[in-house]
C-alpha cells in the first residue's frame, strides 16, 4: 500500500475528483447542496495504521471477541505482495450475540457487524479496510434472533433521548443476504474488500473470489460473486465513479443481496438473477468520540441519493416528522408481503441518534412458522418412526402465543394465524413425506412453497391485525 504523504495526496485528489463527479451527477437533485457540503467536510483518520494496531490489541484482549486470520491467496494483491485478512466478530458461542451487545456499551460503540483488517507482510502494514453497521435492534418480535428481554432494550442503542428527535427516515427493509463492499489502493491499483456479516475477502477480479476455498468463505464467496456481477453490469463510468468514491471517502457500502435461489420470507421469484440493493454508507470508526456524535456516517436519505447518483439500485425511503411516527409504525405492523422498515431517528442538527427495526406482523408470523416447519421436517427426515406432527403444532402454537404477548395482538388475530399455521405445516409435511418438497426447498424457496399453498388451498395469509396494546 502507498504510505505517508503520497497516500494522503492521492486520497485528497480522489476526494476532489469525486466532488466534481458527483456535482455533475446530482444536477437537479434537491439534496445536492447538502451532499456536496458533506463530502467537502469528510474527516478521515490520518493515523490509520496506529489506530488499527491499537484496536486489534484491544480486541485480542476481549473474551467475547473472536479474531480470525486467513491468508490472502497468492496473486490477489498486486506485484506478488502477500498478506492476511483479519476478521473480528462478537462471539457468543451458539447463541445470538444480542445479550452481549445489550450489556456491553463498549461493544456497541466499537464493534460493528463486520470488521475487516488487512495485514501486508511487506512492511508489516496493518489497517482496517472495512467496518459495517454498528449493532441496532428492535422490540420483541422485531429482531429475528431475540427471544427474551423487554420492549425497551432498544433504547440502550440510542445516543440521545427520543424526545430530541426532529425527523425520522423510514427505509424499507430488504429481505436478503447482508453484503459489504469497500475499496482501497495497493500500489496504485483498486483492491475490493467484500463479504457478508463477519467473513470477508479481498479481490481484484472475479477469478480471485473463487480462490477462497475454505468452507468459512462459502457464503462470503456467493455474496462477492453477486457483488462482482452487479458491478460488471454497471457502465464503466458509474463503476469507476463508485470505486473512486469508496477510496476517496473510506466508506463501506452496506447492501442486501436479493436472490431467487435463496429466498427467506419475501417472494423473490420475480428476479431472474441476484440483485444488489444499497442500504447505507458506513465509515471506519475504531476509536469513537466519547459523545458518540452520530450513529450514521451519512444521513440515510442523503446516502441513498449518493448511491442513486453512482448508478446503484437502492432501497426506498420516506422522510417523516415525529408527529407522523406513530401512524407509520401502525401501518408497518399492518403491512403485507414485506419484512418491514428500519427507522433512523435524527435530531434538529441532522445527527442520527438511534435506529429501530419495525416489522410487519405478516413477516413475523411467516418467519416463526418457517422456523418451526424447518425443525419439524429435519426431525421427520432423521427419525420418522418417532416423529409426531402434533408435538410440532403445539410448539408452533406456543411460539405464536409468545408473539401475541410481545406485539399485543388480540385473540382473533392470533387464532387465525394458528389455524393457518396448523393447516400449512400439515400440508408441507405431507409433501415432504411424498418426496414433493425437500428440506432444501424449505430453506431456499420457502416463499414459493407458501404462495403455492395459498393459491391451491384458497386460504388467506392476509390476516387482519388487531392490536390491543402498543407495540
Amino acid at each position: 500500500m502507498a504510505s505517508g504523504t503520497a497516500e494522503q495526496d492521492s486520497v485528497s485528489e480522489f476526494i476532489h475528483d469525486t466532488i466534481i463527479d458527483l456535482t455533475k451527477k446530482l444536477d437537479g437533485n434537491k439534496f445536492a447542496n447538502d451532499i456536496i457540503y458533506l463530502l467537502q467536510n469528510i474527516k478521515k483518520t490520518t493515523d490509520v495504521i496506529e489506530t488499527s494496531n491499537r484496536w486489534l490489541k484491544w480486541a485480542r484482549q476481549q473474551k467475547y471477541l473472536k479474531v480470525i486470520n486467513a491468508d490472502i491467496p497468492i496473486g490477489v494483491l498486486p506485484n506478488g505482495k502477500e498478506g492476511e485478512i483479519i476478521d473480528i466478530k462478537v462471539f457468543a458461542g451458539r447463541k445470538p450475540d444480542d445479550e452481549l451487545y445489550d450489556n456491553n456499551e463498549e461493544l456497541r460503540k466499537k464493534v460493528a457487524r463486520g470488521n475487516c483488517f488487512i495485514s501486508i507482510k511487506e512492511g508489516n502494514d496493518v489497517r482496517c479496510v472495512l467496518q459495517a453497521m454498528k449493532k441496532f435492534t428492535g422490540g420483541l418480535g422485531d429482531d429475528d434472533d431475540r427471544e427474551q428481554g423487554d420492549n425497551s432494550t432498544w433504547k440502550k442503542y440510542f445516543i440521545k433521548p427520543l424526545e430530541e428527535t426532529e425527523s425520522v427516515i423510514a427505509t424499507r427493509k430488504a429481505n436478503g443476504e447482508a453484503a459489504h463492499l469497500s475499496c482501497f489502493m495497493v500500489d496504485g491499483e483498486y483492491v475490493l474488500c467484500g463479504g457478508s456479516k463477519n467473513v470477508h475477502m479481498v479481490f481484484r477480479k472475479k477469478e480471485d473470489i473463487l480462490r477462497y476455498t475454505e468452507p468459512r468463505f462459502r457464503i462470503a464467496s456467493e455474496v462477492c460473486l453477486s457483488v462482482w456481477n452487479s458491478l460488471d453490469k454497471m457502465s464503466p463510468d458509474d463503476r469507476n465513479s463508485l470505486l473512486q468514491f469508496l477510496v476517496a471517502t473510506g466508506y463501506t457500502g452496506v447492501f442486501e443481496i436479493l436472490s431467487p435461489d435463496h429466498q427467506h420470507v419475501e417472494d423473490l421469484s420475480y428476479l431472474s438473477e441476484s440483485e444488489m440493493r444499497f442500504i447505507t454508507w458506513t465509515q471506519i470508526d475504531l476509536e469513537p468520540s466519547p459523545d458518540n456524535s452520530s450513529l450514521a456516517t451519512v444521513p440515510p436519505h442523503l446516502g441513498i441519493e449518493i448511491a442513486k447518483a453512482l448508478g446503484l439500485l437502492t432501497i426506498k425511503y420516506d422522510v417523516l416528522s415525529m408527529s407522523e411516527l406513530d401512524t407509520r409504525m401502525k401501518q408497518i405492523r399492518q403491512g403485507y408481503q414485506y419484512e418491514g422498515e428500519v427507522l433512523y431517528f435524527m435530531d434538529k442538527t441532522g445527527i442520527v441518534t438511534g435506529l429501530l427495526k419495525k416489522k410487519t406482523v405478516w413477516y413475523i408470523m411467516c418467519r416463526a412458522i418457517r422456523e418451526k416447519l424447518r425443525a419439524a421436517c429435519a426431525y421427520n427426515l432423521k427419525t420418522p418412526e418417532k416423529f409426531s406432527i402434533s408435538k410440532y403444532l403445539r410448539k408452533t402454537d406456543k411460539r405464536l402465543d409468545e408473539i401475541q404477548i410481545w406485539l399485543g395482538l388480540d385473540m382473533s388475530t392470533i387464532n387465525e394465524w394458528k389455524t393457518f399455521a396448523n393447516k400449512f405445516i400439515r400440508h408441507v409435511i405431507q409433501k415432504v413425506d411424498l418426496g414433493e418438497v425437500t428440506s432444501d426447498d424449505i430453506a431456499n424457496i420457502y416463499p414459493v412453497i407458501w404462495k403455492r399453498y395459498v393459491a391451491a388451498s384458497g386460504e388467506s395469509d392476509d390476516i387482519k391485525v388487531v392490536v390491543t396494546s402498543g407495540s
